[in-house]
């Protein structure tokens, strides 16, 4: 427990002034965006908020690998730290992505609270309470997306490290490949009839239709947003995965 608030204290120090303006940025986005928006007739609600959603969905998404990016970065500046620490890679790499996962659940409320009061100022035709409740609603299943995205990108970002040491910039025609070869396989699994029995057991959001039309299914991750209980943990496992075996890979990186 307390290597692990060492790792947040000195997450928090290094990397505090970038969430802070993260979350001002994407405020201020979401603000102008939902200002600018010209909302249909009632029966047009679920239509006319789509493109708050996905600006919303997009934008934290960008920022969320960016910080990701950004803090590996400076631990591949100094690596000969992690050589003599006691905190393992995997650690790190927990440290640094619950950070941004609080800093974005934060970022995501403030802003489903800036659309929901001011759709009802400008509307009217849909109770305030509704209206947090469903961007807030949209916000956890954003965010849990955005969880597993930063997952897929860190692990092939460290698959892409380890070939980096030692065969240079070709590394990145390999990682292109095994990329299509990763987009290949999971079309291949998705297809499979077990996979979907699984992904449809327990909506979380009440009519799953309803979100899953909000959230322009199929916007990065496979077979759509994560939405019931079974893609959550579906997606869970898979991200606990990425994880672990992107830090194996990532320590591999270190000690070259």
């Amino acid at each position: 427990m307390e290597v692990w608030k060492g790792l947040l204290r000195k997450e928090w120090a290094l990397m505090k002034w970038r969430l802070i303006i993260f979350v001002l940025i994407t405020s201020a986005i979401q603000y102008l965006g939902v200002n600018r928006l010209v909302y249909g007739l009632p029966e047009d609600f679920y239509a006319s908020i789509q493109p708050i959603i996905a600006l919303c969905f997009m934008l934290h998404l960008a920022m969320a690998i960016s910080l990701l990016f950004d803090g590996l970065g400076k631990e591949m500046g100094r690596p000969d730290i992690w050589l003599h620490s006691p905190a393992s890679i995997l650690q790190l790499v927990f440290a640094k992505i619950s950070l941004i996962v609080i800093t974005i659940g934060c970022s995501l409320f403030l802003c489903g609270t800036i659309a929901g009061i001011y759709n009802y100022a400008r509307d009217g035709a849909v109770p305030v309470v509704d209206d947090l409740i469903l961007f807030l609603g949209v916000g956890v299943v954003i965010l849990l997306n955005a969880i597993y995205v930063m997952a897929v990108v860190f692990f092939f970002w460290s698959i892409y490290q380890v070939f980096r040491s030692r065969i240079g910039w070709f590394s990145i025609v390999v990682v292109i490949a095994l990329v299509n070869m990763w987009i290949i396989g999971w079309e291949l699994v998705w297809s499979m009839e077990m996979v979907h029995l699984v992904t449809e057991i327990g909506p979380m959001h009440g009519s799953i239709k309803t979100v899953d039309i909000l959230m322009l299914s199929n916007y990065i991750v496979p077979g759509g947003s994560i939405l019931t209980i079974g893609s959550l943990v579906l997606y869970g496992m898979m991200t606990v995965l990425y994880l672990v075996v992107g830090s194996i890979l990532f320590e591999k990186k270190v000690r070259l």
